[in-house]
């Protein structure tokens, strides 16, 4: 039934002390309930924040609720009279009056496109200027297994390849011929991006494939296409063009279907017939595009763009121990949306949001505060960097070297469905919780563990780690803790199809599980908060790095 592997626990809790927080978790007056949770979510996740973007008004009144419901709720504010921490984030964006797209045929007739193009490699808006001869190489694909090479009837070194997205397909367009559902998943491409770097190809053009009937990245995956349409830093980062290894790397962009229709216009086919070819014969299609060049010119602008991070806390009632602190965690931006669509992020991670606003108010409620100072801290800037939580571990409200764990919570509102059976949409099931950690303190393991044997809810720790293939570990504000060799548990109920989709409403949260993890949090907190002594990271992130050299 448990899933703790390859660690050593240390039992530092006694049956005494279990009994004393089986019993402190009913003596607060503000219980955790599932109808408070969905009174948030459904706020937070309403079309009306449309998404929570960064830099948009819907984050502001969610950060305004968050901040309006901590008072509410008794939380004091955690910069001096304040509950907002304001920080700067640099926005690079596509500056169109200087990018242009110009294809020359017979190098004398141009035309100029004007579809918007998304930069993969370099990540996000960059100034750089392409120019050559365009090949079209299938799918971009090498598999010995099923004796396919799209690269061998052509030259592609030094050339710029077009390739279509995915992988060949059946008639309807929805199954793999593949065995494999990496090729068919949204990040096919990192399946492709070793093979066609080893072309040395100058770059390379990703064009949705036809029969998906999509014509660009913003309809086929906008979450994605969102984090690509701008790239974002803390002031002071290093730019990646910067580093000679990236500069040198060709260059990856998602194009429109129109670009590609321009360039194969005059050729005698399309991308819908090569594609059934392809498709059909399980042959390479690959050839040159004669007598057209391609020249790109990209230009960017800078912006700031000022955001907030949500802190209240608890002061601790114990005279010594109150200096030191426990932080609660989550991120309460997203996606935003994408004209009518609207990503509304019920589970990522107004979820997370609701349950601290809840567990605020458990201890709040609680005749005695615990002995720690307890910091409940929604981040901002999460989807597009761990910006916020950054931030904070740069300027902290409370010493880092006080600071004695981070319990940090994204997406804990789902079961598993029908649709998620893969290995990259790992879901839990009614009664359990994924547990990400890397064992930075076996104290902090003990502890969840005991709080795991007497409740309801079963932890998973299968997807923690630093070498998970799914990088769980590092894809959370947690992260930033870890690298001030803070212990972390990270919760999460999983990666649902819905991740970054239309899907995540408020409609597909289960509360009844949801209060469960939000109680059992709560009772991991109240025990790290309430111990004599302070946990030991006897597995500290910068022994790690040490360890690498």
């Amino acid at each position: 039934m448990k899933r703790l592997t390859s660690i050593i626990i240390l039992l530092v809790t006694t049956s005494l002390s279990a009994a004393l927080i089986q019993a402190q978790k009913y003596t607060t007056a503000n219980p955790i309930s599932e109808s408070d949770l969905e009174s948030h979510v459904s706020f937070l996740a309403s079309p009306l924040l449309k998404g929570r973007m960064n830099g948009e008004e819907g984050l502001e009144i969610a950060g305004s609720y968050l901040a309006a419901q901590a008072k509410k709720t008794g939380l004091k504010p955690a910069n001096n009279n304040c509950f907002f921490q304001p920080f700067t984030v640099i926005k690079k964006t596509t500056d169109y009056s200087k990018t242009s797209v110009k294809i020359i045929t017979n190098s004398k007739d141009s035309v100029f496109c004007t579809e918007p193009f998304l930069n993969l490699v370099p990540t996000g808006p960059a100034n750089f200027s392409l120019e050559g001869e365009v090949v079209f190489a299938g799918y971009g694909i090498k598999a010995d297994k099923y004796s396919y090479n799209d690269f061998e009837n052509i030259k592609p070194e030094g050339k710029i390849l077009l390739i279509l997205d995915r992988a060949p397909m059946n008639e309807e367009g929805n199954k793999l011929k593949f065995e494999e559902p990496a090729w068919n998943s949204e990040f096919n491409i990192q399946s492709k991006l070793t093979t066609l770097f080893l072309t040395k190809a100058k770059a390379i053009l990703v064009v949705c494939d036809p029969k998906s009937g999509y014509k660009s990245l913003g309809e086929s995956n906008p979450g994605i296409a969102s984090y690509l349409e701008a790239k974002t830093a803390l002031p002071g980062a290093k730019d990646e063009m910067a580093n000679p290894f990236m500069s040198a790397m060709p260059k990856v962009l998602f194009i429109h279907r129109k670009m590609a229709d321009e360039l194969l216009k005059g050729t005698g086919t399309d991308l819908a017939t090569l594609q059934k070819d392809i498709d059909n014969t399980m042959k390479s299609r690959s050839f040159p595009i004669e007598n057209k060049k391609l020249i790109i010119n990209a230009g960017i602008s800078d912006s700031e763009m000022t955001l907030n991070n949500i802190a209240g806390y608890i002061e601790g009632s114990d005279p010594v121990l109150k200096n030191e602190v426990l932080v609660f965690s989550g991120h309460y931006d997203h996606i935003g949306a994408s004209g009518e669509k609207i990503f509304a992020g019920a589970d990522d991670d107004a979820s997370g949001c609701a349950a601290l606003l809840e567990m605020a108010e458990a201890f709040i409620g609680m005749k005695k505060p615990p002995k720690r100072t307890i910091l409940f801290l929604w981040v901002a800037a999460e989807e597009i960097g761990l910006y916020g939580s950054e931030s904070y571990t740069k300027a902290p409200l409370f010493p880092l070297e006080k600071t004695v764990a981070d319990l940090n919570m994204d997406m804990i509102g789902r079961v598993k469905g029908v649709a998620d059976t893969s290995d990259q949409n790992p879901m839990s099931g009614p009664n359990t919780v994924f547990v990400i950690t890397d064992n930075q303190s076996s104290e902090l393991l003990a502890i969840a563990k005991k709080v795991d044997e007497r409740n309801k809810i079963d932890f998973d720790y299968s997807l923690g780690g630093k070498d998970h293939p799914l990088q769980l570990f590092s894809r959370s504000d947690h992260y930033n803790f870890v690298k001030k060799d803070i212990p972390v548990l990270f919760f999460t109920t999983g990666l649902h199809t819905d991740y970054h989709t239309q899907g995540d409403v408020i409609g597909k949260i289960d509360f009844a599980k949801m209060e469960l993890v939000t109680k059992t949090m709560f009772e991991i907190g109240l025990e790290v908060a309430n111990r004599k002594t302070r946990l030991v990271v006897d597995n500290p992130f910068s022994s790690w790095t040490k360890k690498t050299k």
